[in-house]
């Protein structure tokens, strides 16, 4: 565990740092900027090491851009931001959790996520452009239910 970690609800003035770390982790950051109020942040040391999303749609929230810095990696960081993010979602009355992954199943499993086949959600989220993004090797889908 990194001493001195936060985990905070993103500020705009952090949208490039946030875009540097999903860049280096080789996640998208084309929707940054419009997701920026729904990020939460892992800081250290003033510097952001870590991020995660959790994007509403109706009472499901889809978690999305869950990364830390490669030298930031197996000491928590990213527990700390998934539970923000789930935190946040509950305290907002929303009933589930949804997520795609192609490599992290079992890390999510550890917060209640199971798989399920991605017809079985609602239509908001199958049209939100998580779900678009994938089109050529199609990820597994994960659900937690908040309630």
């Amino acid at each position: 565990m990194i001493k001195d970690l936060r985990i905070r609800a993103a500020l705009a003035p952090d949208a490039p740092a946030v875009g540097a770390v999903l860049e280096r982790c080789g996640l998208p950051t084309d929707d940054v900027f419009r997701l920026l109020e729904h990020f939460h942040v892992a800081v250290h040391e003033s510097q952001i090491v870590g991020c995660g999303a959790g994007e509403r749609f109706g009472d499901t929230v889809v978690i999305r851009s869950v990364a830390v810095l490669p030298e930031y990696r197996d000491q928590g960081v990213a527990s700390h931001v998934v539970r923000a993010v789930l935190m946040r979602a509950r305290a907002n009355g929303v009933k589930r959790a949804v997520l795609l992954t192609t490599s992290c199943p079992s890390y999510f499993a550890r917060y209640g996520f199971s798989l399920i086949p991605a017809a079985k959600l609602p239509a908001e989220v199958l049209s939100s452009s998580e779900f678009h993004r994938h089109t050529d090797t199609p990820p597994l889908c994960m659900c937690c239910e908040l309630t």
